[in-house]
């Protein structure tokens, strides 16, 4: 019976010494968690009480907000352009022949068959007599022999060659009428002489120029449109010029034609508009620039792109909303001048932050030292 009672104390103390070590990881792993909650709680604590001594020593941020208002935005592109006459033209000689009169000078105005200059005409009168007499004689004949075939005195095969030599007379006649009226060398349209080179004494040939003639009461102005934005202005009517040489003197274009194929490698489509000059101060080869309208977006609003905030591909801004920053999102449209077309996110009335935004993070606090109606009141600070 002893016997019996050691064994089982013996089993007691075997198990109770095989099962210390692991009652000591247990008391351990215990004791290690338990010191874990304790210091993660004091972590949180001191973090609070880090940050709310930093939000009492941080000061609010001085800003300046822009108020939003609905506004008509006008999508415009501004190009350079040239002026050019809108008529010019090379008068030359017709006819050979010696330069006896010049009737011009460079720098007036001339009127539609104007004589400029006059061309020795003596060979052409007599030619135009000998062929008028011929003519006459012949004419004479011609009466003479259609008596004779009326009474039947001469066969009616004659009066037909007579016919024919009227006919190849009258034929010259006019010819050397043309030539005749040649030699008076005119000005086709009305405009202005800008040069003249004919000289009294010099002998002209066939096709030599004799004076230029340019149409510049109204002018043309030719600009080269990129391909990525000819789309926008087939519907065109008309569009603001801007002479350059004139003080930046603005105008009205009226759109004559939008050529259909590019005219030079860069891909450059010309666009001609046609220009009023009454006092023809415009002058053929100014340089200009000419605005053209893509789109206009009523009741729109807008912010200065540098207000704008991107992170990965999104876009925000900070609004000023009861002395604090509130962190937007926003969509973006066009790139209008410096400020950008915002398609939502934001409301008007509202007061965007457009200076010391940078330093901002979401629910700081901000001190709005000036608030603005238009960005450009911003550039007088």
């Amino acid at each position: 019976m002893n016997i019996h009672k050691d064994n089982n104390k013996t089993k007691i103390l075997r198990f109770i010494w095989g099962a210390f070590p692991w009652i000591i990881v247990i008391i351990i792993v215990i004791f290690i968690v338990n010191m874990g909650a304790r210091i993660m709680e004091k972590k949180d604590n001191l973090d609070e009480a880090k940050k709310a001594g930093l939000k009492k020593e941080v000061p609010a941020v001085r800003v300046i907000t822009l108020t939003l208002k609905a506004r008509r935005l006008v999508d415009k592109i501004n190009l350079p352009a040239q002026v050019e006459a809108f008529e010019e033209v090379w008068v030359k000689a017709e006819i050979p022949g010696q330069i006896i009169d010049v009737r011009v000078k460079e720098g007036q105005m001339v009127e539609t068959g104007q004589v400029l200059v006059k061309l020795d005409d003596r060979d052409f009168r007599e030619r135009l007599a000998r062929i008028e007499a011929n003519y006459s004689l012949a004419k004479q004949n011609y009466d003479r022999i259609s008596a004779l075939v009326r009474k039947n005195f001469t066969a009616p095969t004659k009066l037909d060659e007579i016919k024919a030599q009227l006919k190849d007379l009258a034929a010259q006649r006019n010819e050397s009428l043309l030539a005749l009226n040649r030699t008076s060398i005119k000005t086709p349209i009305s405009s202005l002489l800008n040069k003249l080179k004919a000289k009294k004494g010099d002998f002209v040939a066939v096709g030599d120029p004799v004076a230029q003639i340019l149409e510049i009461d109204t002018v043309k102005v030719t600009v080269g449109v990129p391909e990525s934005d000819v789309a926008s202005i087939f519907d065109l009517e008309e569009a603001a010029v801007i002479i350059e040489a004139l003080g930046k003197q603005r105008v009205k274009g009226e759109k004559l034609f939008l050529s259909r194929k590019p005219s030079t490698l860069a891909r450059l489509f010309d666009l001609e508009l046609k220009v009023s000059n009454p006092d023809r101060r415009i002058l053929p080869g100014m340089f200009a620039r000419v605005e053209l309208v893509k789109n206009v977006h009523e009741d729109a609003l807008a912010v200065p792109l540098y207000a704008i905030i991107t992170q990965d591909t999104k876009h925000f801004v900070f609004i000023e909303k009861n002395d604090h920053a509130e962190k937007r999102k926003v969509a973006l449209g066009t790139l209008i001048g410096s400020e950008i077309h915002i398609t939502s996110g934001l409301q008007p009335g509202e007061k965007v932050i457009v200076v010391g935004h940078r330093l901002l993070d979401n629910g700081q606090e901000v001190e709005v030292i000036r608030n603005v109606a238009h960005p450009n009141e911003i550039s007088g600070l």
